[in-house]
């Protein structure tokens, strides 16, 4: 079965694990896919609806890795046992619903080496929530499909607290590695604009101005590293 460029850019962070957990599973596309291409040893699929699980047991157990790959009903990291895994993937959901699973299992959370997470939205304030509780982000991608971005991250737990830019948590550290970065910052450009003479409480309107004038200096400058 074939990824989706999202999924496939999920995919390439799995490789090395042992145990992959998917949370939000749906129908187990990426843990086949993980397994199958030796990612990682085993895996779990887990999501809080039961139909989506039945379907991914059905798909699992169609291409013969039932053995590999166990289903669980349950929400969140809740299915996950305490030092099960060392590999989380949660993509697919808003960034502060990502945090609220990761908070409420805190320690099944800090165990993993890896968390592959794809935010929908709220990227930045996920950004903020994870170095505030001591989780390290090593590594972004940038994806661009079907006429929408895709920020997926990569972090894990060290009990430091990191701080970067406020330029750095709005657009992302690691994100200039894209292609489609400058197509990125359009991006933001333009809906800033749309938007920005709605704004009715001042605050909120210099915070725009201020990220007007990041993206304008940034595309003023494109041959210019940008480093966050």
């Amino acid at each position: 079965m074939a990824l989706s460029l999202r999924l496939q850019a999920v995919l390439d962070l799995v490789r090395h694990s042992k145990i992959l957990a998917d949370i939000g599973t749906d129908h187990a596309y990426l843990p086949i896919e993980a397994v199958r291409a030796g990612l990682c040893e085993k895996a779990i699929a887990c999501d809080i609806n039961k139909g989506p699980l039945e379907i991914a047991a059905a798909n699992i157990a169609m291409v013969q890795l039932s053995d590999r790959i166990e289903t669980r009903l349950g929400d969140g990291l809740k299915p996950i046992h305490q030092n099960e895994t060392d590999c989380v993937v949660i993509s697919g959901m808003g960034g502060m619903r990502i945090w609220n699973i990761l908070h409420t299992e805190q320690e099944k959370a800090k165990f993993a080496k890896k968390l592959i997470l794809q935010p929908q939205h709220n990227i930045e304030a996920l950004r903020k929530n994870l170095h505030n509780a001591g989780y390290e982000i090593s590594a972004e991608k940038l994806v661009y499909e079907d006429a929408r971005f895709y920020v997926i991250l990569l972090a894990h737990y060290t009990g430091a607290i990191s701080t970067w830019t406020e330029q750095a948590y709005f657009f992302g550290k690691y994100t200039a590695e894209s292609p489609h970065f400058l197509r990125y910052l359009k991006y933001h450009q333009d809906k800033i604009s749309r938007y920005i003479q709605s704004i009715k409480d001042d605050d909120a309107r210099r915070i725009a101005e201020t990220r007007l004038k990041w993206i304008g200096e940034l595309l003023c400058q494109p041959d210019q590293p940008y480093n966050g």
